[in-house]
């Protein structure tokens, strides 16, 4: 498995070497190098554990045949005790017989002879008897000395056997702590690699299918569900105070506070085929979603309780939408392969702000670790209502012109071209945007033409006056 790891990582780095510019190459070939070392201090940990397997398994092998001989030594011992408990009786007998009447029987039985005939007789019984009794008592000794050398056998076995289930258990120890240290060595080889190789590893991307519009003023912050949002809008409205529309592909169960629909942010939720999520709007708003045929749900006349009030709040700026137990759409089927890498150099520009009014300044910063620009409004960090701070891959500052509507508002031109700001990894770019109608996308070069491809993760779109 970690021979698999480490062959797909390295051909993943060697496909990539012949695609990216020089700056990638010097990342992904230390991070190869890298590799390289890990995965020779693997191989040596894999060898020792292979080794210690090994020992382990003959550990096994003999601690089997120790606890087999120490079972035959145990029965052989039993039948030592038994055997010399045999002849201690059949001897004890001999001796109560031989010395019942005192330790004259021997002399005795001499003395009683009748004639020399039968002291003879006698002297060679007596003979016998003695040597039987030698022999008695020479196999006591004999069965003695088995018995000792059987009870040292096994007090030996035993002893044996407690050191081969020590060092068996040792090993295995051994063996459980450099598993681990594997485990973790091959954990730090994919964190080490995640930076840079997630820099060139495409990422699949599901279409958003919701868009909901959110309200941005300071009441209404922070938001909720901005940090899940695929890609956000932001744009200008009335009394120089802006909104968003953020377009989803996931479904967060708390999204908002819902705003009414204008012109522009409705075009936009157009132009990505999403559901527009608004809260009312105008007469001639909401005849224009009609006319324009716009795929909508309108949170103060729907019936359920997707949308509802967090009392915490005030009124607007406090009417929410559950995006998961909404069920108007599905999660789109189709998916878009991005870079984790833009393909080309640009300037290094780390922060920029964008002023909408004399009051309310956007500004991004750029953490390279990371690989995102932390979100600042007023100078201080922009965080979503649970407490993540807002992260963006790209930002696109598109410049588009404003128009006053016959009500007066501010409306911005979304149909014809301009000027953009790309920035992303931190880097800029000058480029421009393109869009031939109300329903077509719109489209975003660099200043040659090519047409951008935005990295993977979040984007804001930040549509402001040229």
């Amino acid at each position: 498995m970690m021979r698999k790891l480490f062959f797909v990582l390295l051909v993943l780095i060697v496909f990539l070497a012949c695609t990216l510019n020089g700056n990638v190459m010097a990342n992904v070939e230390k991070a190869q190098k890298e590799v390289d070392e890990l995965e020779e201090i693997v191989k040596s940990l894999e060898e020792t554990m292979k080794n210690r397997q090994q020992r382990i398994t003959r550990l096994e092998s003999e601690l089997k045949v120790s606890e087999q001989r120490l079972q035959e030594a145990e029965i052989k011992l039993a039948e030592a005790e038994a055997r010399l408990g045999e002849q201690n009786l059949l001897f004890g007998e001999r001796v109560r017989s031989a010395y019942m009447k005192g330790g004259l029987f021997y002399l005795e039985v001499l003395f009683e002879a009748e004639n020399f005939g039968d002291v003879i007789t006698r002297f060679v019984y007596l003979k016998r008897i003695l040597a039987r009794d030698a022999e008695l008592i020479s196999a006591l000794r004999d069965e003695y000395a088995v018995l000792q050398e059987r009870k040292k056998a096994l007090a030996e076995e035993k002893e044996n056997l407690a050191d081969l289930r020590y060092r068996l258990e040792a090993e295995q120890k051994n063996l459980l702590a450099e598993k681990q240290q594997q485990e973790k060595l091959l954990g730090a080889a994919k964190d080490k690699l995640k930076t840079e190789i997630a820099k060139t590893v495409p990422q699949a991307e599901k279409l958003p299918v919701y868009g909901v519009v959110i309200d941005n003023l300071a009441a209404a912050r922070p938001q909720h569900g901005l940090v899940q949002a695929d890609l956000i809008y932001e744009y200008e409205v009335e009394g120089k105070i802006t909104r968003y529309l953020a377009l989803y592909s996931q479904f967060p169960t708390k999204v908002g506070p819902v705003r009414s629909a204008r012109q522009h942010n409705m075009i936009l939720a157009l132009e990505n085929d999403v559901r527009f999520i608004h809260a009312g709007g105008s007469t001639d708003n909401l005849k224009l979603i009609k006319e324009l045929n716009v795929r909508h749900t309108d949170a103060l006349t729907f019936r359920g309780k997707q949308f509802f009030r967090d009392s915490s709040r005030r009124a607007p700026h406090n009417l929410y939408v559950n995006l998961k137990e909404l069920k108007l759409e599905q999660p789109a089927q189709t998916v878009v392969v991005r870079p984790a890498y833009i393909s080309r150099e640009g300037q290094k520009k780390n922060s920029f702000s964008i002023d909408y009014s004399n009051n309310y300044t956007i500004s991004y910063k750029y953490v390279e670790k990371e690989g995102v620009y932390h979100r600042y409004i007023n100078n201080k960090q922009h965080f979503d209502g649970n407490g993540e701070p807002i992260k963006a891959r790209n930002i696109i500052v598109q410049y588009t012109p404003f128009y006053n509507d016959a009500r007066g508002r501010p409306t911005a031109d979304l149909v014809g071209e301009g000027v953009i700001d790309f920035y992303s990894q931190g880097k800029f770019f000058r480029g421009k945007w393109s869009k031939s109608s109300e329903s077509e996308p719109t489209r975003f070069y660099y200043q040659d033409g090519q047409e951008i491809e935005r990295v993977y993760g979040q984007t804001w779109i930040q549509i402001v006056r040229p």
